[in-house]
């Protein structure tokens, strides 16, 4: 866990440190996240017109004492966003409308859920995992101060865990250990709303 922590303090920085040079910054959050209860923020940097920096980390905190289920993720990501026409960018020093570009995520999970009511069919995989690929979305104007912003990202995923038995006296030790998992196909998605500190 605290090599996540060490990535996200390094992925600050880096924001804080092109901060300097936007020319306007806005929070946002993923709604969708907090309906299930997880505390999730990102920030974006104008650095362009056309061009964004945008950040953001997440928590998902769930334990559940009955079969000692688990389902715990940290997580943040960054995106580089071209905006191929910001309608409302002279009228409010911001970016609306079509955006896509690169993307990379790191995260940290800790996932075990009972399956089928059977304890002995059930596990716990704890890991790490990282992501880079395409991000695509659509940003919708509602105001001056707030915006809408529907997020997509496509790419390729790689998790590395070990694995353990779902509760029991065994549930701490391995089964497998180093196990990958590769991925390709939607890696996130997001409906955020945004608002803008500067104008």
């Amino acid at each position: 866990m605290k090599s996540f922590y060490t990535h996200v303090i390094m992925a600050c920085t880096l924001l804080l440190g092109l901060a300097g040079n936007a020319g306007a910054q806005a929070i946002k959050t993923n709604m969708p996240l907090w309906l299930t209860g997880s505390p999730n923020i990102g920030v974006e940097l104008t650095l362009t017109r056309q061009v964004t920096i945008d950040g953001e980390v997440l928590w998902m905190p769930y334990m559940f004492k009955k079969h000692e289920e688990v389902f715990r993720v940290s997580a943040a990501s960054v995106e580089c966003r071209y905006h191929v026409n910001p309608s409302y960018y002279y009228t409010n020093d911001s970016w609306d409308g079509f955006y896509v570009g690169p993307y990379a995520l790191y995260g940290q999970f800790n996932i075990g859920l009972l399956r089928h009511r059977d304890i002995d069919r059930s596990y716990r995989r704890s890991g790490w995992g990282v992501s880079g690929g395409i991000t695509t979305g659509y940003k919708f104007y509602i105001s001056p101060r707030f915006k809408i912003d529907v997020n997509l990202g496509i790419g390729y995923a790689h998790m590395q865990y070990n694995k353990y038995k779902l509760g029991g006296e065994y549930a701490n030790f391995p089964l497998e250990q180093k196990a990958t998992k590769p991925w390709i196909g939607p890696t996130k998605f997001g409906v955020y709303l945004v608002y803008n500190i500067f104008r």
